[in-house]
């Protein structure tokens, strides 16, 4: 699992054994369903996840470039 910190909340990057996809989760809801966890923080880069909470923000944020950016937690 990862995770990001954000301004409007916490994100996670979890893979679901059961979809075989990994979910973007922002504030505990479900924005999408992803072939890799790569792909889930791109979209977290470029806003462009569906919660206009966060792909309409405009502040001045040090944004996640990639996975690597983020925390990672073992499970």
């Amino acid at each position: 699992m990862y995770f990001y910190r954000s301004p409007i909340g916490l994100m996670a990057i979890k893979y679901n054994s059961n979809t075989r996809k990994f979910h973007l989760i922002i504030n505990d809801e479900c924005y999408g369903l992803y072939n890799s966890a790569v792909a889930a923080a791109d979209d977290v880069y470029t806003q462009s996840t569906g919660c206009m909470d966060w792909d309409c923000l405009e502040a001045d944020i040090d944004i996640p470039t990639d996975i690597y950016e983020w925390s990672k937690v073992n499970k």
